[in-house]
């Protein structure tokens, strides 16, 4: 042991000094990767996607969620007849039926056309707010014009 006041060695310093930073430096790099690894699996053990046809007028049919599976993504397939919105399909990726983005394919046995988007994120696969049927609308309507005949 170097007594009192003594001098260690420049090189021994430099290299125990590096050989503690390089041991520093490996453990930090181990605990980020195993949290990063932890909070991946931890976030998409989470993510749900909604999964329904969905239709004109009616919107989605039989809607339900998803829990996507890790290394999935949700997606939305949009389905035209030439420029008319046919139907869409929301659902979860699957490893048999993964998300492939997809814009203006054509199935030319059916003549239509279809677009399919992926995401990742919690529900990002959101369906538009559900239609306001068309009988609720036309009755809305007609007692507002009746309240206003009899306020008159």
């Amino acid at each position: 042991m170097p007594k009192s006041g003594s001098q260690i060695p420049e090189h021994l310093l430099s290299a125990a000094g590096a050989a503690n930073t390089l041991r520093t430096l490996t453990m930090k790099c181990l605990l980020l990767l195993t949290l990063s690894v932890l909070l991946c699996c931890w976030v998409s053990a989470d993510i749900r996607c909604h999964a329904c046809y969905k239709v004109p007028v009616l919107g989605c049919v039989d809607r339900q969620s998803c829990r996507l599976e890790p290394g999935q993504q949700c997606l939305t397939t949009n389905v035209y007849l030439g420029k008319m919105w046919v139907f869409s399909n929301l659902r979860c990726g699957t490893p048999e039926e993964p998300c492939r983005e997809a814009y203006n394919q054509t199935n030319h046995k059916l003549g239509l056309n279809y677009n399919t988007t992926c995401c990742n994120k919690d529900n990002c696969n959101s369906p538009a707010p559900r239609p306001t049927p068309a009988l609720a609308l036309v009755s809305l309507t007609s007692l507002a014009g009746l309240g206003l005949w009899l306020l008159h």
